[in-house]
């Protein structure tokens, strides 16, 4: 039998507890934690319908009516994802916390962490959309000109090594700015719990989900897989276990933050997890 390597185990996050302990955590409350996912779905539904009445079959209208309406929507669709985000997060702080949190504790409106969210949340995708933009613009621009110079044949005949060369440059940038946007995604999916236990900027709330997560990726990365497939299975269940897969799979991420909160605590001092503030 081989005997095991000198010095001590790194220390790292246990997908099994997390599972666990976010599904006791939703066990707790489970009424509570559905009826708050059915008003947020409604919610989204109703700022949707009041997007939509800026079009008019295939043209759109010309009522400034409607598209105050539909600004009114936009915003508010947007605002209630972010007040629901924190809310479930909350909600399944206390409940990991062993309290029944209650209903109206999840209708609770903060200012401090709904901007602090929105504010990673705008500069997380403007990242993402920014090098998107510059990677279609900087290469799929030129790329299309020359090629629809060569297809008109207009002037001087554009190599076609330039074009493939081209074609290969674009098709690496995607594929890198893919990388990039799946390693993000992997380690910024806490920053509802970093926005509500946290008084950080935009910046640092990018960089402490970073710190948090790096550690672990690829474990964060199989979790989020399940919490995908959890979400997935909720809409297959007649879209009615979606009410019960989204705070099941919140419960289950908040559980994850306390781990890595508990994980870093030896190597450095953390702040206290604080549902209410």
């Amino acid at each position: 039998m081989t005997a095991p390597l000198p010095g001590p185990v790194a220390p790292r996050l246990n997908i099994g507890d997390a599972l666990h302990d976010g599904w006791q955590a939703f066990c707790r409350s489970p009424r509570t934690f559905v009826l708050y996912a059915l008003l947020l779905w409604g919610l989204q539904v109703l700022f949707q319908l009041m997007q939509t009445r800026i079009s008019h079959g295939e043209a759109l209208s010309s009522q400034a009516s409607d598209w105050v309406l539909a600004l009114v929507g936009l915003v508010g669709a947007f605002a209630s994802l972010l007040w629901g985000r924190i809310n479930l997060v909350r909600g399944a702080l206390r409940s990991l916390e062993g309290h029944r949190p209650s209903f109206g504790e999840l209708c609770r409106w903060d200012d401090g962490p709904i901007l602090r969210l929105c504010w990673a949340s705008l500069l997380l995708g403007t990242l993402l959309v920014g090098a998107a933009l510059v990677i279609t613009l900087g290469v799929g621009g030129p790329l299309f000109v020359l090629a629809s110079m060569g297809r008109a044949r207009a002037g001087a005949p554009v190599p076609d090594l330039v074009i493939l060369l081209l074609v290969l440059l674009l098709v690496a940038l995607i594929g890198l700015w893919l990388v990039a946007a799946i390693y993000l995604l992997v380690n910024q999916q806490f920053q509802a719990q970093i926005s509500l236990t946290q008084q950080l900027g935009p910046w640092a709330t990018l960089g402490r989900g970073r710190d948090l997560a790096d550690p672990h990726w690829p474990l964060l990365l199989l979790l989020l897989i399940i919490e995908s497939l959890l979400s997935v299975l909720g809409v297959l269940a007649c879209f009615a276990g979606f009410f019960v897969a989204w705070p099941v799979v919140v419960c289950i991420s908040t559980a994850a933050y306390r781990q890595l909160l508990a994980l870093e605590a030896p190597e450095r001092p953390s702040p206290q997890a604080n549902p209410t503030a």
